[in-house]
């Protein structure tokens, strides 16, 4: 409810669109960001290509804006995904055409030098 607002006893008009207006879709919805946390899991969705995010937090190490890049989907309940960007989905996706269905499979940790957490990796099919 707004404060203040004038009242009136008139009934609200519709405000709905037209049914016979077109649309144009400027902005989608965020999309869902899959996390692969169980070897074995598996993703499908028809590949719409990449973005780049600067966050607005600042990386305490760096001083700079964090960045992220991540692989855009959408799955067949028609909703958006996205999976981070690492350096094995960069390579394998480099060849993937735009809505081309690809499944993309956990398949296995490597262990890092550095005892950091091991680098995920992964399986990539595209549909033939």
């Amino acid at each position: 409810m707004v404060k203040n607002a004038p009242t009136t006893d008139e009934p609200i008009r519709d405000v709905s669109a037209d049914p016979t207006w077109e649309w144009k879709t400027v902005a989608d919805e965020s999309p869902t960001t899959v996390i692969f946390d169980t070897i074995g899991e598996a993703f499908v969705g028809q590949y719409k290509g990449s973005e780049h995010i600067v966050t607005g937090k600042i990386d305490e190490k760096t001083g700079k804006p964090e960045e992220f890049d991540r692989f855009l989907f959408r799955a067949r309940d028609s909703q958006p995904y996205a999976i981070n960007k690492s350096y094995k989905l960069d390579a394998a996706m480099e060849d993937v055409e735009i809505d081309a269905w690809v499944r993309i499979t956990y398949v296995k940790d490597i262990p890092t030098n550095r005892n950091l957490n091991p680098l995920k990796d992964f399986k990539v099919d595209v549909r033939k």
